[in-house]
């Protein structure tokens, strides 16, 4: 029976230790997956600058700096009820 109980303590470690490494990895996979997500972000922003540019026949300047800011978007209903 001490055996059997072994066993099961060894096991509760194994999926411990298997929790631990998934969460790390996890960890390190954050970098990765931001960098994917701001390389879309501006590759995003420069198609829609190079379809306003042929769509307009120029660039319109909104802001007063040339930094990039990730553009938000703000969801609106398209019916008003009252």
């Amino acid at each position: 029976m001490g055996y059997g109980w072994y066993r099961v303590g060894q096991g509760i470690r194994e999926l411990n230790e298997l929790a631990r490494e998934k969460m790390w990895s996890r960890i390190h996979l954050i970098p990765l997956l931001q960098a994917e997500e701001d390389r879309d972000q501006v590759r995003r922003y420069y198609a829609a600058q190079a379809m306003e540019k042929e769509l307009l026949g120029g660039e319109s300047r909104v802001y007063h700096s040339d930094r990039f800011v990730r553009p938000t978007y703000a969801v609106t209903p398209s019916t008003v009820t009252k």
